[in-house]
């Protein structure tokens, strides 16, 4: 017995027939691109959901060492099973692709060199209990279960149990060791590959994808002195050791965990709730402003990708607020989601960014507004009950709050839809508090959600969602002033929660009028006004947009008012303003046409069309020969003048 490896060895156990494992895993996908900034988010996240103390932060300690393999001499069969994964897929391009470099990995290390290995440790954590075939322990979730969360605490930031992935997947030879100390001073270690279904030489019939080192019999160690002593534990706690690390790349692994623990952690560090130790430097809440500052030199987020996004005038906000009125705090209660907080920091230069958190603290995405009032804010839920709804709204990646996310028995949960919808309208109130004038009274301006607010999925909360997410437009002029049409001429009017309400005009031939989608005549009722060639729209909007089938023939061409529902927003496309808009019609028609203004209720302006992403005859404001489908249809326009606008499709109130 090695008194060093402590008899531990690799269990893998036969495959007795049921589902194989292949080499193919597209989970792997999702971590590729920024590997170590997945390891950060989802290692942190699980301990601060986690804290043994909360009045003191948690902890965390990620580290590079290694170990000296002739002292593993057991851990070294590992080579074997992965051998016997090639060998099992002989003819899969996949297989080799995949194996065969860890088969060289371990065939270029021998016994001379070294198993260099990342250790993330956390401390002032509860540590990982363990029972067999407990599947609520987190112990067993992480080690033995794939797709299990044992995360019981209602406002826990992971609810999927896929972001252990990240581990295995940072491994070059898919392999990771686990020991951990529990708060009542239970012990637990073992290592876990995570292969593919394989073969072994000297051994019969297949073997499973996933196997475990350890001295028990294929069990955790739970005997203290039967640990290897290097991966002992003396408090409570828990280390991950991620095998396979080229040590070379050392310098480059700790900046991308610093930008991201930045990026990411700075709320949680920055109210005390966490520290960060990478390599030799600490991040707490003493020098989080200073780090920040040396990390992005940049006052401004003017990053086009929210990915990209700049945290510190975020950070600014929070850390100066309520010191002058350029820096804002309001704190509200609001129905469903409870408590929450929004610090906003207003600059003129600023793109109207916010960043969405919630507990553990940890960013759960940023998304730009469509207005041009000029602030970076921070939106976070304070509420216990409000963050275990977001929660269950969220993917499994954590980077978004979509109401279709949570569903019951197939179902899409209600409460999900309103706490979405809730903070929508919470930011539009807080943006019209920050920005309408003083000596004014604050106005409630019908559908304007749809000109402050581009959703990140259109109408989500509804049973007709499509994702369209784009860049809103920025642009200003010489003065700094937003190149927007002035929205301050609209109308007062009780804000509702529906779209913007139009018409398109269709046009009706001499041979008995336009047909709906069964054939029958779509006829009006009210006042007709006889189309002017040419374009230009009608002049005279009193016709009654009521429709029903059987209408009678009539001679000449007219023009018929149809209800539809629109929404609009703008977007960049290179160096062009285009405007996205988005039409729901109860009926489906052909020889359609919109009439498209911008500006206020009040004050209306014609610009010209350059574009038509739908095609159909462009003639100044006006596109005819549309082909209007009923339900949802989406139209791309840009105005010759190349500037954002608050556009309205002949918008009129429905009685």
């Amino acid at each position: 017995m090695s008194l060093v490896e402590s008899d531990c060895k690799w269990h893998f156990a036969p495959q007795l027939g049921g589902r194989e494992d292949g080499p193919n895993d597209p989970m792997s996908e999702s971590f590729k691109k920024t590997p170590y900034a997945s390891l950060i988010r989802e290692s942190i996240q699980n301990s601060l959901d986690v804290p043994l103390d909360k009045s003191q932060p948690v902890k965390m300690d990620f580290a590079i060492s290694s170990i000296d393999p002739r002292n593993f001499s057991n851990f070294f069969d590992l080579r074997n099973h992965i051998k016997g994964c090639i060998d099992y897929y002989t003819n899969n391009d996949d297989a080799k692709s995949t194996y065969q470099p860890m088969v060289e990995y371990f065939d270029n290390l021998g016994m001379s060199g070294r198993i260099h290995y990342i250790k993330v440790s956390d401390y002032n954590t509860t540590g990982m209990s363990y029972e067999k075939d407990n599947t609520e322990l987190p112990f067993y979730a992480f080690v033995r279960a794939a797709g299990v969360s044992s995360k019981n605490d209602k406002t826990a930031g992971g609810a999927f149990g896929y972001g252990k992935a990240a581990y295995f997947y940072i491994s070059p030879i898919r392999t990771v060791l686990v020991s951990t100390k529990t708060q009542s001073g239970d012990n637990f270690f073992e290592g876990v590959s995570s292969l593919c279904t394989h073969i072994k030489h000297g051994v019969a019939g297949k073997l499973v994808s996933v196997g475990y080192y350890d001295n028990n019999n294929g069990e955790p160690v739970s005997d203290y002195t039967r640990i290897p002593s290097r991966f002992r534990r003396d408090d409570s706690g828990t280390d991950i050791f991620i095998l396979g690390i080229d040590a070379s790349d050392r310098e480059a692994i700790f900046k991308e965990m610093k930008m991201a623990v930045l990026v990411n952690f700075w709320m949680a560090i920055y109210s005390n709730r966490l520290e960060v130790k990478i390599g030799d430097m600490l991040i707490n809440s003493e020098n989080i402003v200073n780090l920040m500052v040396e990390a992005f030199p940049d006052k401004l987020d003017n990053a086009p990708r929210e990915k990209d996004h700049n945290p510190r005038p975020y950070l600014d906000a929070v850390v100066n607020k309520g010191v002058d009125n350029h820096h804002i705090y309001i704190e509200r209660n609001i129905p469903v989601v409870g408590k929450v907080s929004f610090y906003a920091l207003k600059n003129k230069q600023a793109i109207d960014r916010i960043v969405y958190m919630r507990s553990p603290y940890m960013l759960v995405k940023t998304k730009r507004t469509k207005s041009s009032n000029g602030f970076f804010g921070v939106f976070i839920c304070e509420d216990e009950r409000g963050n275990e709804i977001l929660r269950k709204t969220e993917n499994p990646a954590h980077n978004e709050w979509a109401a279709s996310n949570w569903r019951v028995n197939g179902k899409r949960v209600s409460e999900g839809a309103k706490a979405i919808k809730e903070i929508e309208t919470f930011i539009i109130d807080v943006m019209e508090e920050m920005f309408s004038s003083k000596n004014k009274e604050v106005q409630n301006i019908q559908g304007l959600e749809d000109f402050l607010y581009i959703p990140t999925a259109i109408d989500e909360y509804s049973d007709e969602s499509e994702s369209l997410i784009g860049d809103v437009v920025d642009q200003r002029d010489d003065e700094g002033n937003a190149l927007s049409t002035d929205l301050a001429e609209l109308e007062s009017k009780p804000v509702s929660d529906t779209t913007s309400v139009g018409k398109v005009l269709i046009e009706s031939s001499t041979d008995g009028g336009d047909r709906n989608s069964s054939g029958g005549v779509l006829s009006g009722h009210g006042t007709r006004k006889k189309k002017t060639r040419g374009g230009g729209g009608v002049t005279s909007r009193d016709i009654d947009s009521r429709f029903e089938e059987g209408g009678t023939s009539t001679e000449g061409t007219f023009l018929t008012e149809v209800p539809v529902r629109y929404r609009a927003f703008a977007q960049m496309e290179g160096s062009r303003v285009s405007h996205t808009i988005i039409i729901h019609s109860d009926y489906e028609f052909s020889n359609g046409r919109i009439d498209l203004l911008v500006g206020g209720e009040q004050s209306n302006d014609s610009v010209a069309i350059k574009s038509c992403s739908a095609g159909g005859q462009i003639h100044n404001n006006s596109i005819s020969g549309l082909h209007i489908f009923k339900g949802k249809n989406i139209i791309t326009v840009k105005f010759a003048d190349n500037m954002k606008h608050a556009i309205k499709l002949d918008a009129y109130e429905l009685k």
